[in-house]
């Protein structure tokens, strides 16, 4: 970024800057003198920058390639863009898992905001008339360059609910580059310049590098994604086999041992002996189907019973999330902790996955804790997040980061689906779960479950 014009104060848009000292980098002639041949202080700034950016691009490179989480890709990216060439602010914005709201997954330079807020606040100012130019730089999929940006923004009552959030450090030019993925407009990247700095035509070369890197991460995460779910369906695939060539082959033979044994025991037809036999058949086949159910279920659990199970199942649970929505889970959990019950571990997982996924979906929630804790006799959980109250589609609010409904796109009421399942999954065991949805710093769902100190009863569903 140089101090030059570049943009059309008229239109937003950039435009072609004409060659000078400070824009463009004279070739040299050979036989040139040593006096016409010295670089001037602006041409080598020129040089240096566009060392110092070809490396941001690199480096930028390097993370795309390393990184499996995008919004710790995103965060780095926006990080290098506001060191690279001294901006005051930047932002990385994609529609990432919802395509009609832009999550705010990389920032410097302004303060840190929950998932979601930051464009709860933009739209807010668009409902009080605010021209927002990188909703025109995400739908048109064009850069977008607005001079004087800062001045407007301080002054128009429109951006109230953003102002605050833009006042420090104070800036003045607007720059908004698509991002693409496979040509797909999936999100902006905005810079903010400081007084007195515009955008040339090698700092909008450098920025479009750069939003090339953001799509490349987030097609990276898309393809990770696909690979996931062909896993899953390869699973599901596995599993039918399984049950056709094991359990479903059983099952019919229990069938015709079960006919035959009516047969044999008809009153015109008794044969005790081979009544016997059919009998014991019939036993050997339901414990083998027993045992082939039991190890398939087995399988599809994400907890397992050994004393660590639970808090590795968490950790994996919230390195997923974070990768998925940029929110930061923290768990705490003994390792290696009681050795649960299968069913009740798994009970105790899920209840912590439903609060932690409309923590982010309907409150915003941008820190979540999970705490485990095995005081004797009880197994105690904890999901506490930073969240607000959710808000429904007409704006009044829904209470609740836990009490929200796992419903995509719908939201629910006090008593909600998620809610119920959570308090049944506690009471299955004797256990309490108490909500808290109106707490000054955030929910908070607690769950206590009483612990036999021998073998754990087991609770039928």
């Amino acid at each position: 970024m140089v101090a030059d014009s570049s943009v059309s104060p008229a239109s937003g848009t950039p435009v072609a800057l004409p060659a000078s000292e400070d824009t463009a980098v004279p070739a040299r002639r050979e036989g040139d003198t040593v006096a016409n041949a010295a670089w001037s202080g602006s041409e080598l700034e020129t040089i240096r920058r566009r060392e110092s950016r070809s490396a941001a691009v690199a480096r930028t490179a390097a993370n795309v390639a390393s990184r499996r989480s995008v919004p710790a890709t995103l965060e780095a990216l926006a990080r290098e863009i506001q060191a690279t060439d001294g901006l005051v602010g930047v932002q990385v914005l994609t529609n990432e898992h919802d395509g009609e709201t832009l999550h705010l997954l990389g920032s410097a330079g302004f303060p840190t905001e929950r998932p979601g807020a930051f464009f709860a606040k933009l739209m807010a100012c668009r409902d009080r008339g605010a021209d927002l130019k990188m909703l025109d730089s995400f739908a048109s999929g064009e850069t977008v360059v607005v001079p004087h940006r800062y001045q407007v923004v301080m002054t128009d009552p429109a951006w109230e609910p953003l102002r605050e959030y833009h006042r420090s450090p104070e800036w003045d030019a607007f720059v908004s580059v698509p991002i693409k993925a496979r040509d797909e407009v999936t999100g902006v990247l905005n810079v903010y310049l400081a007084p007195g700095e515009v955008v040339d035509e090698d700092g909008l070369d450098f920025l479009a590098s750069m939003a090339e890197q953001a799509g490349l991460a987030i097609d990276y995460a898309r393809l990770l994604e696909r690979e996931r779910d062909a896993a899953r369906r390869e699973e599901r695939r596995s599993l039918a086999a399984d049950l056709h060539d094991s359990v479903v082959q059983q099952v019919f033979s229990m069938g015709m041992l079960a006919r035959t044994l009516g047969m044999l025991t008809d009153g015109s037809h008794q044969d005790v002996s081979k009544a016997h036999q059919l009998a014991e058949d019939l036993q050997h086949i339901t414990a083998d189907v027993l045992a082939d159910l039991r190890s398939m279920v087995t399988q599809l659990r994400p907890v397992r019973a050994t004393g660590d199970g639970l808090a590795a199942a968490l950790s994996e649970l919230a390195s997923r999330t974070h990768r998925q929505t940029g929110a930061v889970i923290e768990v705490d959990a003994p390792s290696p902790g009681p050795v649960l019950e299968p069913d009740l571990a798994e009970d105790v997982f899920l209840i912590a996955a439903e609060a932690i996924r409309n923590a982010i979906k309907h409150a915003q929630a941008a820190r979540v804790r999970v705490s485990v804790a095995a005081p004797p006799g009880r197994l105690e959980l904890t999901v506490h997040d930073d969240g607000g109250p959710a808000r429904a589609g007409d704006g009044t609010e829904v209470p609740s980061p836990a009490a929200a409904s796992t419903a995509v796109g719908h939201d629910v009421p006090h008593d909600g689906a998620g809610l119920s399942i959570m308090r049944q999954r506690g009471e299955r065991w004797g256990g309490v779960v108490d909500i808290d949805l109106d707490g000054p710093d955030g929910g908070r769902v607690s769950v206590s479950i009483p612990l036999e100190t021998d073998e754990p009863e087991r609770h039928e569903a």
